[in-house]
């Protein structure tokens, strides 16, 4: 299917008057029932100045600017009487009606530190863990190498080796 609108495109919708959006997305939808076939396409939208996600039918909207000049567009925009969001949003001051205490925020660090603290060691052993188990392996094809002098086990022992290193740089 073929849209008449592109990412980064400004348009208006139908019953959100004097608001613009962005295309992010679309997507072509082929809906099959006892009627018959029916295929649409369906935009997602990014308010432009309030950031308000948005779904609507391609016949639903109406170019404004193209992508090559939404910055402009935008940079001479007047924002004075732009209505609010209409979809369900929240605001952090809702979540959290009050500052948390300082103690609160001071012993949500801690704990944090010690989480990251923990994390690290346990990195750190995987890390040691994983080294150890390829020194073993380069051990394992030298034995092999000196013992039956086949060039293979040389190779991968090199392998093996260039591997550990790769490992101890990171």
């Amino acid at each position: 299917m073929k849209t008449e609108f592109t990412f980064g495109d400004i348009v208006s919708v139908a019953g959100y008057e004097n608001r613009i959006f962005y295309v992010d997305a679309w997507r072509e939808v082929k809906e099959i029932d006892e009627w018959g076939v029916s295929e649409y396409v369906e935009f997602e939208l990014t308010d432009a100045i309030n950031g308000e996600f948005l779904d609507a039918f391609e016949t639903d909207l109406r170019l404004v600017c193209r992508k090559h000049f939404a910055e402009d567009y935008l940079l001479e925009y007047d924002v004075t009487n732009y209505p609010e969001p209409t979809g369900a949003s929240f605001h952090i001051a809702d979540i959290f009606p009050e500052l948390p205490s300082v103690e609160s925020v001071a012993a949500l660090g801690k704990g944090l530190e010690k989480v990251a603290s923990n994390m690290a060691k346990k990195k750190a052993q995987e890390v040691a863990k994983e080294i150890d188990g390829l020194l073993d392996e380069y051990n394992d094809y030298m034995r092999l190498y000196e013992t039956f002098g086949d060039a293979e086990y040389k190779t991968k022992a090199d392998a093996v080796l260039t591997k550990l290193s790769r490992e101890a740089s990171e």
